[in-house]
């Protein structure tokens, strides 16, 4: 299945825009920007993955994850199949 694509409008300064178009050719400008918000996405996730497991290994916060623990063995009870 090929790819969709899909058109977004976004504010951004003139000054920059301008910049931006003086220096990437007209074809080209659609596929740096979208790499550009990969590099973005990328960046963004490690930082979300860092702090995640920075609570993950912070002592503090063992008690909370051994709680979830103990409502993780609620997941398969059948309680969700009960007739109202």
């Amino acid at each position: 299945m090929a790819p969709t694509t899909l058109r977004a409008s976004y504010s951004i300064s003139a000054p920059t825009l301008q910049r931006f178009n003086a220096v990437v050719p007209q074809g080209e400008r659609s596929r740096v920007i979208e790499a550009y918000m990969q590099q973005a996405l990328v960046t963004k996730e490690q930082e979300l993955e860092a702090i995640a497991a920075a609570f993950m290994n912070d002592p503090a916060n063992a008690e909370a994850i051994a709680d979830e623990k103990l409502w993780d063995v609620t997941i398969g009870d059948g309680l969700e199949n009960i007739p109202e």
